[in-house]
């Protein structure tokens, strides 16, 4: 398998229209971007996690947890782009991008979407995919539903219903990776239609004839999208 050195990078910003000030929320008294950091440095084949944002009040709390910082600009209007910039001119092959409301996020699967992108200089882009059979979620418009060809690439993302068993899906976890090329590539192409409709910037990479390597994991309970989030998140972040 290569050597390939890989960046997590963790964008977090403080303006957010259903949660202002998200990334520095409490959870179980420890603010949510530190559970997130504290989670992603427990990835075994990630060489550095660092965090992106554009507001002091998330830097000195992340800096006072002994993390690191790199400041970005205010201007971006999405993760991806804050982290091209935080990751420009570093050294490294691979660079994750790890969604700062996903303190569940599923430390296997990302161990596995870098293996995947590291034995298979093909995929430029990946992410990752847990099966759940709950139907009540399938029209939950905060979870985002993949379907993938026979080969394991997405053929689309959508907050709406999409074909699966009976009664299951696969529910897109919000973490990606990138080739640290294609990255600054990606975030260099404007907008696509469908990815205005859905709200999903992965739709971009899809639409522009970008393949995306869904890899598929165990666990990954939902993100924090909203305040009412922050109990139900509590209650399994001891179980996780």
């Amino acid at each position: 398998m290569s050597s390939a050195r890989a960046l997590a990078v963790i964008p977090a910003r403080y303006a957010s229209t259903r949660f202002p000030g998200k990334p520095l929320a409490p959870i179980g008294g420890v603010p949510m971007i530190l559970r997130v950091l504290e989670r992603t440095r427990g990835i075994n084949n990630i060489d550095e996690a660092i965090v992106a944002t554009d507001d002091r009040r998330i830097a000195e709390v992340v800096e006072k947890g002994g993390g690191r910082v790199v400041m970005t600009s205010r201007s971006h209007s999405s993760g991806t782009s804050r982290v091209a910039e935080a990751a420009s001119g570093l050294d490294y092959d691979i660079v994750i991008n790890i969604q700062g409301d996903e303190p569940l996020l599923p430390v296997r699967g990302v161990e596995e979407l870098i293996e995947v992108m590291a034995s298979d200089s093909s995929v430029q882009m990946g992410t990752l995919a847990s099966i759940s059979d709950k139907p009540e979620m399938l029209k939950d418009r905060d979870i985002v539903k993949v379907v993938f060809d026979l080969d394991g690439n997405a053929l689309y993302f959508s907050r709406a219903p999409l074909p699966g068993g009976d009664n299951s899906f696969y529910r897109h976890i919000g973490i990606y990776g990138f080739r640290l090329g294609f990255l600054m590539k990606f975030s260099r192409i404007h907008p696509s239609p469908l990815e205005m409709a859905e709200n999903l910037e992965q739709l971009r990479a899809l639409e522009n004839g970008y393949r995306i390597r869904v890899v598929t994991c165990d666990g990954g309970a939902p993100g924090v999208d909203r305040p009412e989030d922050i109990k139900r998140v509590e209650k399994l972040i001891d179980k996780i």
